[in-house]
């Protein structure tokens, strides 16, 4: 197989047969806790003056929304506590009546004006205790309301783990909203879409760097494929890459300190590294098959890629310098675009089962598989939330492409976005 520009939507699209399917039931995926391994929270009450009423029931939605999908919480709804009429503040006493009531967290939350501000001040005491566990204190403008919730989400995530919530990070991904291929930006469940290029042209798999300031991708802008960074903080773009032939697949090490690609500078598709300014070129696979789709391990010593050099598309592994080379995926004849999991159990990967692109995960030693995905239309494109617990994912199990979150076993799918305008890869944020 040689990769041309006219080919490159096929190379998403090839036979496959025959991976052992494990549906959302494989151990290795168990990031998920079960229920009764949750911890009960319950928003006890969130003390709006009427004016900002409206906002109330926003607030609880996003919140409650935000620690479901964290995995760690239970969401609880004890019955409303007579003392807290009126908007008074739990005491110690209300907070032990719920934790008689199977609440080991309890959440109270008031919102109030400051100027054009609005404030909103969070606390979360114990349950068996009544003592204050946390309280924060936040001030935006009502347009940022969302934002807030999602923060306050996350540090309750942090007081009770120590590990960084994932409801302040966002989603980069391609879309043909306006007819052109155009790169967009969402909040992690799906609201707050925003346009962030207007190239008017193609353009194809953004990728984060570590520190989530720049998006790197594909742009056919300048009529030819090259890899350009967008700087989101400043609005700077440059090109970055721009060899002869194609330059794509992009995906930044690890250390920040440069990024690896596909070129076919040399023929067929190659897997190149290049420092942080675009420079020093060094070829890191030396066979005459086609290796693209490069995604590192997150140790940064490793890196997982797709390679034809047996035949059909295949999951390979290979040291950070190219060196010891292995195949990682045998099951079926069209494995692809692999992604490698935050805390490295696991890789996930686009893989066809009975006709239909699925997504597929395996051990990094490859003594595991599972299928993450069923049901009607074609999966891929899959992408890792910073805390290895999700996956989202395109589809066109609904529409023509949107995009779908899925807990990391395959389970509790949700819908993220709805125009259908080929929403596709994908790219979670740090």
């Amino acid at each position: 197989m040689r990769i041309r520009r006219s080919v490159l939507p096929l190379l998403f699209m090839v036979l496959w047969a025959g991976v052992r399917p494990a549906l959302g039931a494989e151990v290795f995926l168990s990031a998920t806790r079960s229920e009764s391994e949750k911890i009960p929270l319950a928003l006890l009450q969130v003390v709006a003056p009427e004016t900002l009423a409206k906002n109330t029931s926003d607030i609880r939605t996003v919140l409650e929304s935000d620690l479901r999908r964290s995995q760690i919480f239970r969401m609880v709804h004890p019955p409303p506590f007579p003392e807290l009429a009126g908007g008074a503040e739990p005491t110690a006493d209300v907070i032990q009546k719920a934790g008689k009531q199977d609440v080991q967290a309890a959440a109270w939350i008031t919102l109030s004006q400051n100027g054009e501000d609005l404030v909103m001040e969070g606390r979360v005491y114990d349950g068996k205790t009544g003592q204050l566990v946390m309280g924060k204190r936040y001030l935006g403008q009502t347009q940022y309301l969302r934002s807030i919730i999602h923060r306050f989400s996350d540090q309750i995530v942090s007081q009770y783990t120590g590990e960084k919530g994932i409801a302040e990070t966002r989603v980069a991904f391609t879309s043909l909203l306006t007819g052109n291929k155009e790169l967009y930006l969402m909040d992690y469940d799906g609201y707050n879409v925003r346009k962030i290029t207007n190239d008017r042209s193609l353009n194809l798999s953004p990728r984060w760097s570590p520190d989530g300031n720049w998006l790197t991708y594909t742009s056919y802008r300048g009529g030819s494929p090259f890899i350009y960074t967008l700087d989101l903080m400043s609005g700077r773009l440059w090109k970055m890459v721009g060899y002869a032939g194609l330059n794509i697949s992009p995906a930044w090490s690890p250390s920040g300190k440069g990024m690896v690609f596909a070129g076919t500078m040399d023929g067929p598709a190659q897997i190149y590294w290049v420092d942080k300014e675009g420079k020093g070129l060094r070829r890191l696979t030396m066979d005459q098959s086609d290796n693209l789709s490069p995604a590192w391990s997150p140790t940064g010593t490793e890196m997982a890629f797709t390679s034809n050099r047996g035949g059909g598309p295949q999951i390979y592994v290979m040291n950070a310098d190219g060196t010891n080379v292995r195949r990682l995926t045998f099951d079926g004849d069209y494995n692809t675009s692999p992604v490698w999991s935050p805390k490295g159990t696991a890789i996930a990967y686009a893989c066809r089962i009975d006709g239909r692109l699925r997504v597929c995960a395996i051990s990094p030693d490859g003594s595991k598989t599972a299928q993450l995905t069923d049901g009607p239309g074609e999966d891929e494109s899959p992408t890792w939330s910073p805390d290895g617990r999700h996956l989202i994912f395109s589809s066109t199990r609904a529409s023509e492409g949107d995009l779908f979150m899925m807990n990391a076993d395959g389970m509790d799918v949700e819908r993220l976005t709805f125009s259908g305008a080929k929403n596709n890869g994908p790219s979670w944020s740090p």
